[in-house]
C-alpha cells in the first residue's frame, strides 16, 4: 500500500513538473520577446538620435551665436579648456574659489535674498528662545530656464541667552564657497559640453548677463569640481556596463590631441579616447574614457575580470586584451571587413565591377546582413536565432571561405591587403555563431564614437591629460542621459541636488525610478 501512495505521489509530482516546465517554457518565450522588442525600440531610438544628430549641427551653430562676437569665427571654438586654464590660472598666482568676487558689487545683481536659520530656534537644552548673535553673507547663481539670476544667501547664527550655547545652519550647498548651483553647473555643463561653446565665450556671455566677471578659470575650475561629483556615477556606469546581461560590449576608439603635455610624455603626438557601449539588448550606456597611450594593458585595465564578449574592428590591442583574458572573446565587425572589398571596387571601371573577385564578397557579406535584418523584422526568439544563423548562413559563410583562402594572391594586387586582413581576423568574425545577443557589425559604437569626433573637430585638442578627463567624465553622462531621452540640464540638476540623499542606483541614467519630469519631450 505504501508503494502504492509513493507510486502515485511520483506520477502527480511528474505531473506538476510538466505543467511547470511548460509554464517556464511559455515564461521564456514571453521574454525573449520582451527582449527582442526592447531591441527594436533601442535601435530605432538610435536611428532617430543619429537623424537628430545631422539637424544638432545647424542648430549648435545658431545657438552659440549668442555667445560670439560678429568678427569672430564658429569654427575657431575650443571645448576641452578645463585643466589647461586651471593650471595656467596657477601659475599667475590667481586664487581660485569665493573670494575671486570679494571686490565685485554682486549686491546690485541679487534677485532673490535666502536666509538660513538652524533648524530649530529653540534652545535644545534649555528650551530657550534662541537670539539672533549674527550673519555671514554669501552669493549664489540660479539658473531657471531662459533666466539666469543671482541669490544672496544669509546663514545666521543664534545664541541660547540661557546657557550661552551657538546655534548654526547646516551648509546645505553641493559646491561650498563658491557661485556655482546645481542648475548653473548644468547650464555650464551644458552650454560646454553638449552645445561647443568654449569658456571665454561663455566668460563673455555671462559677464554681459550677470554683470559680473566670471573668467574661464573658474569656470574651468568648476567644471573640474563637476566632475569630481559625478566620479560615482561614472564609475558606477562602468560597472554596470561590465556586469551587463547579455555579455555584450561594443568597443572603438579615436585620436585626442593634447596640447600641453608633462615632459616626460612631450614627444606624443595622440592620445586615445575608448568609447565602450552596451547592446541594445541591456540599459543604454555608453563611456568615454581617456588615456594617454594606446597600450591596451593601461586603455582596457577595467576589463581584466570581464567575462564576455567585445565587438570591435581591426585594432590589434584587443587581441592581447584576449589573450590576457581567456573569458573575452572578440567579435570583429564584419561591415569593416566589407569596407576593404567596397573600396577595391571604387577603383575598379563600372562595367568590370561585377566580374571581380571582390563582387562577389561583397554579396556574399551583404546576404549576412541581409538576414541578420530579417531576423529583427520577423521578431525570431533569441532561444532561436543561433538555430536560424546555422541554417541561413552557413552556407554563405563557406562560399566565403572558398573566396577568402582558396583565392591565389598576387603581390601587390587590390585585393591582397584586403583579402589578408579577413583571413587574419576570420575566427573572430564567426563568434556571433555562438552567442545570439551579438551583432555582426559595430555600428553601436562607432555611432556612439560621433558626437566625440564631431566635438573633438570643434575644439581640436585637449588642454592636458586631467582636463581630457574631466571631459571624457561629464561627456559619458551627458550622452549617456541623451540616449536615454532624459533633457540633459534637468537631470544634472536632479542629479547633483540627490547626490548623497538617494541610493545611487536610483539616480543613474538609466534607472527606472527617474521622474518623468526630467525626460526629454523629443
Amino acid at each position: 500500500m505504501k508503494l502504492k501512495d509513493a507510486l502515485l505521489k511520483i506520477k502527480e509530482l511528474q505531473a506538476n513538473l510538466s505543467v511547470l516546465q511548460a509554464e517556464a517554457h511559455a515564461l521564456k518565450i514571453e521574454n525573449e520577446i520582451q527582449k527582442g522588442l526592447i531591441f527594436k525600440q533601442q535601435k530605432k531610438l538610435n536611428d532617430l538620435l543619429g537623424q537628430k544628430e545631422l539637424v544638432r549641427q545647424k542648430l549648435v551653430i545658431e545657438q552659440i551665436k549668442p555667445f560670439i562676437r560678429k568678427t569672430e569665427k564658429i569654427d575657431e571654438i575650443i571645448i576641452n579648456e578645463t585643466e589647461s586654464v586651471i593650471k595656467d590660472t596657477k601659475k599667475r598666482g590667481r586664487k581660485l574659489g569665493g573670494k575671486n568676487f570679494s571686490k565685485v558689487d554682486l549686491e546690485s545683481s541679487v534677485i532673490d535674498t535666502i536666509y538660513e536659520d538652524p533648524d530649530h530656534l529653540e534652545c535644545s537644552t534649555c528650551s530657550e528662545s534662541l537670539v539672533l548673535t549674527g550673519q555671514k553673507a554669501r552669493y549664489v547663481v540660479e539658473v531657471i530656464p531662459s533666466t539666469i539670476k543671482v541669490t544672496k544667501i544669509i546663514k545666521r547664527s543664534y545664541k541660547c541667552p540661557k546657557d550661552g550655547a551657538f546655534y548654526y545652519p547646516l551648509s546645505q550647498s553641493v559646491f561650498p564657497g563658491t557661485l556655482l548651483t546645481p542648475s548653473f553647473a548644468a547650464y555650464l555643463a551644458y552650454h560646454k559640453y553638449e552645445l561647443g561653446i568654449p569658456f571665454h565665450h561663455l566668460e563673455r556671455h555671462l559677464t554681459n548677463v550677470l554683470n559680473i566677471p566670471i573668467s574661464k578659470q573658474l569656470m574651468a575650475h568648476w567644471m573640474a569640481l563637476l566632475s569630481a561629483k559625478l566620479q560615482p556615477v561614472f564609475e558606477r556606469m562602468k560597472l554596470d556596463l561590465l556586469n551587463n546581461a547579455s555579455k555584450v560590449i561594443h568597443a572603438d576608439e579615436t585620436t585626442l590631441v593634447v596640447s600641453k603635455k608633462p615632459a616626460f610624455d612631450a614627444n606624443r603626438k595622440k592620445s586615445y579616447v575608448y568609447l565602450y557601449a552596451s547592446s541594445f539588448y541591456d540599459h543604454q550606456i555608453h563611456i568615454y574614457d581617456f588615456h594617454e597611450s594606446r597600450a591596451i594593458h593601461q586603455t582596457a585595465a577595467w576589463l581584466k575580470d570581464y567575462q564576455g564578449y567585445v565587438v570591435c574592428d581591426d585594432y590589434a590591442g584587443y587581441n592581447k586584451l584576449k589573450k590576457d583574458n581567456p573569458h573575452i572573446m572578440l567579435q570583429r565587425c564584419w561591415a569593416h571587413a566589407r569596407r576593404k572589398f567596397t573600396d577595391i571596387l571604387k577603383s575598379i571601371p563600372q562595367d568590370q565591377v561585377k566580374n571581380t573577385t571582390a563582387f562577389k564578397i561583397v554579396e556574399l557579406i551583404g546576404q549576412l546582413f541581409k538576414f541578420e535584418a530579417l531576423y529583427k523584422e520577423n521578431d525570431v526568439p533569441i532561444s532561436e536565432i543561433l538555430n536560424r544563423r546555422s541554417i541561413d548562413q552557413l552556407p554563405i559563410i563557406n562560399a566565403l571561405k572558398l573566396y577568402i583562402f582558396d583565392t591565389p594572391l598576387s603581390p601587390n594586387s587590390l585585393i591582397e591587403p584586403a583579402i589578408k586582413y579577413v583571413r587574419g581576423i576570420w575566427g573572430d568574425l564567426l563568434e556571433y555563431f555562438n552567442h545570439p545577443y551579438l551583432e555582426i557589425s559595430n555600428n553601436i559604437a562607432e555611432r556612439a564614437i560621433k558626437p566625440f569626433v564631431i566635438n573633438r573637430k570643434v575644439f581640436m585638442t585637449a588642454g592636458s591629460y586631467a582636463g581630457a578627463r574631466y571631459t571624457t567624465t561629464i561627456f559619458s553622462i551627458i550622452r549617456t542621459a541623451l540616449i536615454n531621452r532624459l533633457d540633459i540640464q534637468k537631470y544634472l540638476i536632479y542629479l547633483l541636488d540627490n547626490l548623497g540623499k538617494v541610493d545611487l542606483v536610483d539616480l543613474l541614467p538609466y534607472s527606472d525610478t527617474l521622474p518623468k519630469a526630467i525626460f526629454s519631450k523629443l
